[in-house]
């Protein structure tokens, strides 16, 4: 049998932006989770962020290549109306809180959503992570009530850890799916995926099905005869 990689089927070559932006309190994580989900990558010390910066990273998902620029925005006050310029273009944000600091999290309900809400995008796509999930024996906020919350406020909820690496990754994907579910992403896709492209990936998904049943049905073929 052969040992090659299965082939990852690409429905559009140019890839199709997507700006996300992560929201909270000074001190909760955001570019700690930055770091991990981009880099793989963890520091302790990180110094608190003072001005928005972005990076990229690029990720194949249900067949669709994505380039989504990641935003790390302050979130100390002094710099919460800096903050707000950034919200304009987004389609995805997370909301940020540290389940070790209740008010963290009463600030996402007071301030953060209201915020991204009344200045983003109408749709705007919103995620909550619970960040330092690490720290469980401390925190203050129940996973059940970050979870209703979510619910109440239709995002995706991820309790994480950037230092351990826990359900960043998960979280990011599910957010990138209801991207390619949306309202965005219909109006993305005229400019980025022909009608040839979608033939193409027609052509090569039914011969990727095919083979793939092909090759089922030459393993089934010799364990009968080995069966024999």
């Amino acid at each position: 049998m052969s040992t090659d990689e299965p082939e990852i089927l690409v429905r559009n070559k140019k890839p199709i932006p997507c700006k996300v932006i992560l929201v909270g309190e000074s001190g909760v994580g955001k570019t700690a989770i930055i770091s991990r989900y981009i880099k793989n990558w963890y520091n302790d010390d990180q110094p608190s962020t003072l001005s928005p910066l972005s990076l990229k990273k690029n990720i194949i998902i249900d067949g669709y290549n994505i380039d989504l620029e990641i935003w790390d925005t302050a979130g100390q006050e002094q710099y919460r109306s800096i903050a707000s310029l950034f919200y304009k273009d987004a389609l995805i944000c997370i909301l940020v809180y540290d389940i070790t600091q209740r008010k963290s999290f009463e600030n996402i309900q007071s301030y953060w959503h209201f915020s991204v809400t009344e200045n983003g995008l109408k749709g705007i796509i919103i995620g909550v992570a619970g960040n330092k999930n690490d720290l469980y024996e401390k925190e203050e906020v129940s996973e059940k009530e970050a979870k209703e919350y979510s619910d109440y406020i239709n995002a995706s909820f991820k309790l994480v850890s950037a230092k351990c690496n826990t359900s960043i990754n998960e979280l990011f994907d599910e957010l990138v799916k209801k991207f390619i579910g949306s309202e965005f992403m219909k109006k993305l896709i005229p400019q980025y995926i022909s009608d040839e492209d979608n033939k193409l990936w027609e052509k090569r998904k039914i011969k990727l099905e095919n083979n793939d049943g092909s090759d089922k049905d030459d393993d089934n073929q010799k364990k009968k005869k080995a069966c024999c």
